[in-house]
């Protein structure tokens, strides 16, 4: 999969003219005022600032417009007001025109400036020396004049577009001259109708002023006429490589493009690059939508977009995300939401724009968009993962060259573990020398990268080249640094979404529901993603051609095919391991943590389905600071453990490659049925592993198992503690020490009822205090909220501490938003709050 396209810059989501095409001067008018001098910022990256003449006093300002700000001038009276902008020249604005000049920008004329017979735009007949062009309005008409180095005209052209400029129109306007080949146009835009036009060509004699050093003044002639209006975004580009064509796709990309429109919902502005909500006074609107200016399509194969956003989980959100393609910037397809993986699905044309919702449910947050991403994902050359061959990709991700003399290849892929790839191809290959190191390898939808090359010559004489690779996802090895990150009862898809955060790849489906509380200590992104398998269960899946990682229950389906000797299988070995069995578990968490206290003071969790032996083991759960979650978790393990683990290989034959034998198809993950009667089998059971060999489909060698086991990384530290667990403590004892020796909350143990609390549903026990005789107690009720509440005012401390003690009885979750634990909101000095939930369960 290959990136097409990126949209990251502040011009992709604003529709400002971009800066790498006004080399020369770039005058937007975002300042949020003139500074002390009077000038105004040139983006363009030369510091050629442009001076507001005349201006206090006036009418004068800088005002919200449609691609930032906008800069107003001679609203009232021109005559009397006379302001008017200048760059001065420091004689080297002409000194090298090239193949082409661009100027031009937008304005928003008033009925003075289309009602004259005379009314200046940009010109250069002020001075110092000989003028070079002038661009006005004549009668509303768009006007333009060339000069040499005398000072003569050597075109004056007056145009009549198909449209009338009036007044408070947004019309985009440009000259574009050719002084090589002696032709000028005008390119002008009506915002407003979408209309847009080209003069004819209009050629001139004579050579345009080489020498000119006359500064660039806009709306102001001979201190006599004026322009009264708006500019905004204005440009000058020398030796330009852009043309007329090019000036329309740009006007016509655009018109939609919203990211910088001061007065809508998204702010593509405050933070160069990034998308956001528009704040105003600290107040963020519900929801917005951005509009992005078009990008390149024209994908090889399929498409799939990724946006790189931050979130809050359950308050911001981003999406739904949508797209419409078109192939003249003109006339576009409906919007059409992607699908749920990301895949495009617009028709495939030459161009593309993105409509991205942003929402939020806290108007004092925003979510922000990054990037929005577009991979094409070729088209393999072979459907089926049967007789196909190696495919060397470009680095744009398009084929470079199908490996067909390559043999011996074999894909090695199981569930939750490896996926690689091996061939070998003669050394004198021609197609030999598209392989490198780090060079991608495309098997049907699968994409590879090349970590070794050995060369190798036998004792005969013969020169090959072995190959291995390994799935992309293995380059989440090498993200950027992970820190230490607590989650607190968080679903899995907000871990993997920290996990791959900064990476090209994206979270996909998820459909475990647990919620775990946890300590990430991991320090790169597939490190952290494989312990969040392992912590929530499932079976981890990377889609690479679609950048992509699944965490689902259960990966693969009941395929229906069958495996039997003398039909589809050369030979099988069944295996019943007891070596790992286990009844008895064991679990030790952070700092120590057990579950007996929840747990009827026993530390462990036991199974005697399969054997009724006591075989201990100690699960590592360190990363685990909820006793619940940690038993939970540990339940679902010892169901693992506590039976055999029964394996079966097999040297089989895929049928699905031959013609009339679609339906024997079956891939990793799926469930296949295998007998044999001299052994006496008769079993469904899982494709946890395979090596398929595509050159000889019959040598394909599968792992079935029910189970996949791994008691973890259990530190050798516990191996031998099970029997000093039970009394283990819950609060270590450096906590104690840190506790606060004052209790700020009010009657917290019940002794005079339900004093000083805000009650709703909870009662006081008068028989089960812990350190006096009374406590709170509540009992559940389906689809009912319980909870006590108190506010305290508490000194200025650095830190704080909660504690309490818990019992709970029968406790059970109903659903996955059900909650057991203590919610602290926090209000700082300046008003703003915080909230924190500490789950217990």
């Amino acid at each position: 999969m290959a990136l097409k396209t990126i949209l990251n810059k502040q011009t992709d989501f604003t529709g400002e003219f971009p800066v790498e095409y006004a080399k020369s001067g770039l005058w937007r008018f975002n300042d949020v005022s003139v500074d002390e001098n009077g000038y105004l910022a040139d983006s363009s990256g030369l510091d050629r600032k442009i001076e507001l003449v005349n201006y206090l006093g006036t009418t004068a300002s800088l005002q919200s417009g449609q691609k930032g700000r906008q800069i107003r001038i001679n609203i009232n009276n021109p005559a009397t007001e006379k302001t008017y902008l200048k760059v001065a020249n420091d004689g080297t604005f002409f000194s090298e025109m090239g193949e082409r000049i661009l100027v031009g920008g937008w304005m928003i004329p008033t009925t003075y400036s289309v009602g004259n017979t005379y009314c200046p735009i940009l010109n250069t007949r002020y001075g110092p020396g000989q003028p070079i062009f002038y661009l006005s309005l004549f009668a509303g008409r768009p006007r333009i004049m060339l000069y040499n180095a005398s000072g003569s005209l050597i075109l004056d052209q007056t145009t009549t577009p198909p449209f009338s400029l009036i007044n408070g129109g947004v019309y985009f306007i440009c000259t574009v001259i050719e002084p090589n080949n002696k032709n000028a146009w005008i390119v002008l835009g009506d915002k407003t109708s979408g209309i847009s036009w080209v003069s004819p060509t209009y050629s001139f004699t004579g050579t345009l002023n080489p020498s000119c050093t006359a500064d660039i003044i806009m709306g102001m002639h001979a201190d006599a006429y004026w322009y009264a209006g708006r500019f905004d975004d204005w440009f000058f580009d020398m030796d330009s490589s852009l043309t007329v064509d090019d000036l329309i796709d740009y006007f016509n990309g655009s018109l939609l493009t919203n990211g910088g429109d001061m007065g809508g919902a998204v702010d593509a502005l405050s933070v160069p690059g990034v998308v956001s909500l528009r704040e105003t006074e600290g107040v963020y609107p519900t929801e917005g939508t951005l509009y992005t200016a078009p990008a390149t399509c024209n994908l090889s194969g399929t498409g799939r977009v990724s946006v790189t956003s931050e979130y809050i989980s359950g308050v911001t959100a981003v999406g739904p995300i949508e797209t419409s393609t078109s192939d003249d910037l003109v006339h576009w397809s409906d919007w059409v939401a992607i699908a749920l993986d990301g895949k495009l699905v617009s028709p495939n044309k030459a161009y593309i724009r993105f409509k991205v919702t942003l929402t939020t449910t806290d108007t004092s947050k925003t979510p922000r968009i990054i990037d929005i991403r577009l991979y094409d994902i070729p088209k393999s050359p072979y459907e089926r993962i049967g007789f196909s061959r190696p495919v060397v990709l470009d680095s744009n991700g398009a084929w470079e060259a199908v490996l067909e003399n390559a043999y011996n290849i074999v894909v090695t892929s199981e569930i939750n573990g490896e996926d690689t790839l091996s061939f070998m191809i003669p050394y004198r290959d021609p197609k030999r020398g598209f392989i490198d190191s780090e060079k991608k390898i495309q098997i049907v939808d699968d994409i590879y990268k090349v970590r070794t090359l050995t060369d190798t010559k036998d004792s005969e004489g013969n020169l090959a080249t072995e190959v291995y690779a390994e799935a992309e996802f293995y380059d989440l090895t090498f993200s950027v640094r992970k820190e230490e990150h607590k989650f607190d009862a968080e679903t899995a898809e907000v871990s993997m979404a920290y996990a791959l955060e900064g990476t090209e790849w994206s979270v996909g489906t998820v459909n475990v529901r647990t919620k775990r509380t946890w300590t990430s200590t991991e320090k790169n992104a597939l490190s952290i993603l494989r312990t969040v398998a392992d912590l929530h269960g499932g079976d981890l899946v990377f889609d690479c051609p679609n950048r992509l990682v699944h965490l689902l229950t259960v990966y693969g389906t009941d395929s229906g095919a069958l495996f039997a000797y003398k039909k589809n299988m050369k030979s099988i070995k069944r295996v019943v391991d007891t070596r790992s069995l286990v009844t008895r578990l064991y679990a030790i968490g952070s700092d120590g943590l057990t579950f007996a206290d929840i747990n009827g003071g026993k530390a462990f969790v036991e199974d005697y389905t399969y054997s009724s032996d006591i075989r201990i083991s100690t699960l590592d759960c360190s990363s685990f600071t909820n006793p619940y979650q940690m038993k939970e978790y540990t339940e679902m393990r010892l169901a693992q453990y506590a039976k055999p683990n029964i394996s079966y290989v097999l040297n089989a034959m895929d049928l699905s490659v031959l013609t009339g034998y679609e339906h024997e198809a079956w891939s990793l993950g799926d469930y296949v049925h295998v007998e044999d009667k001299d052994l006496g089998l008769s079993v469904t059971t899982r494709v946890i592993r395979r090596e398929y060999n595509l050159q000889e489909p019959w040598n394909t060698v599968l792992e079935l198992s029910t189970t996949l086991k791994n008691l973890g990384s259990s530190a050798s530290q516990w191996d031998n503690v099970a029997d000093s667990l039970e009394g283990t403590s819950m609060v270590t004892n450096n906590d104690i020490r840190e506790m606060v020796p004052f209790n700020l909350l009010r009657n917290s143990r019940g002794d005079d009822g339900m004093a000083y609390w805000v009650n709703s549903g909870f009662e006081v026990d008068g028989d089960n205090g812990v350190s006096g005789s009374t406590s709170f107690k509540a009992m559940g009720v389906v689809n009912m909220t319980k909870s006590m509440a108190q506010t305290i005012y508490p000194a200025n401390r650095s830190s704080y501490t909660l504690s309490a003690q818990i019992a709970s009885e029968n406790l059970e979750k109903l659903s996955s938003d059900s909650q057991v634990g203590i919610e602290v909101v926090i209000e700082y000095e300046d008003g703003t709050t915080e909230t924190r939930f500490i789950d217990l369960y």
